[in-house]
């Protein structure tokens, strides 16, 4: 349980499109894209926009920046519709199995670190 938790805490660089998920309604460029993944959109650590190829929806929004914000922001992000959140990812706060992890991560980002 505790690899599928880290694991999934990788979703906070990445983006889910509409090509490829039947869940997200966001897809290819700026045309399609939330309004955190958008070309103009400051992601990146050096605080420049630019992010290669816009579109999709994210996890978090500064899903350049790995970190453990993942686990922290998921009420917003799942009260953000610019913001993904499957019932996948709903499942690691809600199971029993997965929910001490998914605890453990938001108040540790170290501990998430070594884990992943």
């Amino acid at each position: 349980d505790q690899e599928i938790v880290a694991l999934s805490g990788a979703h906070t660089i990445g983006r889910a499109f509409a090509e490829r998920s039947g869940g997200c309604p966001f897809g290819y460029l700026d045309h399609a894209a939330s309004k955190y993944t958008k070309s103009y959109c400051v992601v990146r650590k050096d605080g420049k926009a630019g992010a290669g190829m816009p579109g999709g929806a994210a996890w978090t929004k500064n899903w350049l920046t790995f970190d453990n914000s993942y686990f922290t922001t998921y009420k917003e992000a799942m009260k953000d519709d610019h913001l993904v959140w499957f019932p996948t990812d709903e499942c690691l706060h809600e199971d029993p199995g997965f929910k001490p992890t998914f605890d453990k991560y938001a108040g540790s980002e170290a501990a998430f670190f070594e884990d992943y």
